[in-house]
């Protein structure tokens, strides 16, 4: 696949890539961060409670390219959940998500969007999307499933386990819940 020897660009023209999509789901937090004086009362008893720091210094802010790190936000993983199951490549004549690798902030992260997806997507609870990092002990098994393209999980929940090194040609979505600067991980 793409090296300095076998740029990107040439691996779309000879057909091992195909050219990218991008789709932004516009999402107010990931674009401009969090201000604590906008939160609720409720949210601002939240952020309170969470451990920012050894120091116990409490940020005002947060800005967009750290949101993932500290807060983990329901209604925007919701939202771009349900723009993935609704408007995401489908598969098997359009009755299902095609193979789709979501990347995650941190494992924390992984678990909420995991957890989020199970909440919302109850008839798919538990084998449809399933989380893949470190911390799973049959990690192998559930990648090796994955690159199956009629056998579940169909959504891999991955914190750096599914960056490089793995062919799995029936992905189709991709949903980067961190910001990405490297060319060989993107």
């Amino acid at each position: 696949m793409p090296t300095d020897a076998y740029p990107l660009e040439d691996a779309v023209k000879d057909g091992f890539l195909v050219p990218m999509k991008a789709v932004a789901v516009p999402l107010k937090f990931q674009r401009e961060g969090i201000k604590y004086d906008d939160l609720s009362e409720g949210e601002k008893e939240e952020w309170d409670a969470k451990e920012w720091s050894e120091d116990g210094e409490v940020p005002d802010r947060v800005e967009a390219e750290a949101v993932n790190k500290w807060l983990f936000n329901e209604d925007t993983v919701d939202k771009v959940l349900a723009h993935l199951m609704t408007r995401g490549h489908k598969v098997a004549g359009g009755d299902r998500l095609g193979k789709t690798i979501i990347f995650a902030k941190n494992h924390a992260h992984a678990v909420f969007i995991s957890e989020r997806f199970d909440k919302n997507y109850p008839e798919y609870r538990g084998e449809f999307a399933r989380l893949i990092d470190f911390s799973v002990e049959y990690a192998q098994s559930l990648i090796d499933s994955f690159s199956i393209p009629t056998k579940s999980p169909h959504i891999a929940i991955s914190v750096d386990m599914l960056d490089t090194g793995n062919d799995v040609p029936e992905i189709v979505n991709l949903v980067f819940f961190r910001l990405v600067r490297s060319k060989t991980k993107f």
